[in-house]
């Protein structure tokens, strides 16, 4: 036999492997359209259906599975791991190869979850998942489809983790060295810790403003005020427009004495701005009603020379709540991406 017929003897042996004794790695993956949308909106109403104590439940047991597998307690010390061979991954699609050890996993980081030998190894960290469910008697339990969902998003992101960390070509047509990818990756995480905190201080500013209302709303219905209708329409401006319509903030000196903050412009956003002021200054007036915590309230400034804000616009609200000549300027297709609400407001 040439060494040609060979390799297309072990393709074909190869082939009926996979169809007649690992056909579980392919049925799995390879799903009609159809059935791949009713398998996502199942496992979309399972994860409604959780209580937020029991996912964080399952996804430390999910953590715990793999800092076991893989001796890493974070996704950041997956950058260390070291991926499969690529002959034993290629041996295993193509060839009779036997397939990830077992006893000491390693991903085929060079491809997603889908090819038949990162499958096997998540078939393999589903099926340990859940001989601990039963080992251990947990409280509750999830389907499979459940669990191979987090399981394969957990392999994006530690993936992505592992990229990330990998020389990269400067612009000198070389290899990053050791330090440069150090660098970068410390510059990354201050990137990153920087989005965090952006975050967390927009749905602070939103919760805060809420709450204002929430508590506003309530006194004007003891007293049965005329101005009630004005504060329930605020509510639900702040409502619609979500922690991501919160406007941020660069803190200033205003004539060298009091701290101050320019609240960055949102191209957009309709004019609100005096709308959101009332809200806010009513947490100062009416300082014997909301009680001294958290931060003291510090002086806004808006003004159109304020820097603009870099985040992208909050899709599907009603189209009065945007900016008409900004979307004026947006091509059909960004239109279309807005995803405009038909609600009237």
């Amino acid at each position: 036999m040439s060494a040609m017929e060979n390799v297309i003897s072990k393709g074909i042996e190869a082939a009926l492997r996979h169809i007649l004794v690992d056909k579980d790695i392919l049925t799995s993956r390879k799903h009609s359209p159809r059935r791949k949308k009713k398998q996502d909106d199942e496992i979309r109403i399972e994860r409604a259906a959780d209580l937020s104590h029991e996912r964080d439940f399952l996804l430390g047991e999910i953590r715990r599975l793999l800092k076991d597998t893989f001796s890493i307690s974070q996704d950041a010390d997956f950058i260390v791991h070291q991926p499969a061979d690529r002959g034993d991954v290629y041996s295993y699609k193509y060839e009779d190869g036997p397939g990830p050890n077992t006893q000491n996993l390693a991903f085929d980081l060079k491809h997603g979850f889908n090819t038949p030998w990162n499958a096997k190894i998540l078939d393999i960290l589903l099926e340990e998942l859940k001989k601990r469910s039963v080992e251990e008697e947990w409280p509750f339990r999830r389907s499979d489809a459940y669990y191979k969902a987090i399981l394969e998003e957990r392999y994006k992101r530690m993936r992505m983790v592992w990229r990330a960390a990998q020389p990269k070509v400067t612009a000198k047509g070389c290899l990053e060295t050791a330090e440069e990818v150090e660098e970068r990756l410390i510059a990354k995480r201050g990137e990153n810790l920087k989005s965090v905190h952006q975050t967390t201080r927009w749905r602070n500013k939103y919760l805060r403003r809420a709450k204002v209302l929430e508590q506003v709303i309530e006194l004007k219905k003891d007293g049965e005020d005329d101005d009630l209708p004005a504060w329930q329409w605020l509510q639900k401006l702040v409502k619609t427009l979500g922690d991501g319509g919160m406007s941020s903030e660069e803190s200033d000196i205003e004539n060298d004495i009091e701290c101050v903050l320019q609240v960055k412009n949102m191209a957009w956003r309709c004019g609100i701005e005096q709308e959101l002021n009332i809200i806010d200054n009513q947490r100062v007036l009416d300082n014997d009603i909301f009680a001294l915590q958290g931060s003291k309230p510090m002086k806004r400034i808006r003004a159109s020379g304020n820097s603009m804000t870099v985040r992208n616009p909050v899709t599907g609200l009603p189209k009065a709540l945007y900016n008409s000549r900004w979307i004026d300027g947006l091509t059909g297709g960004q239109v279309e991406r807005l995803n405009v609400s038909d609600e009237t407001f």
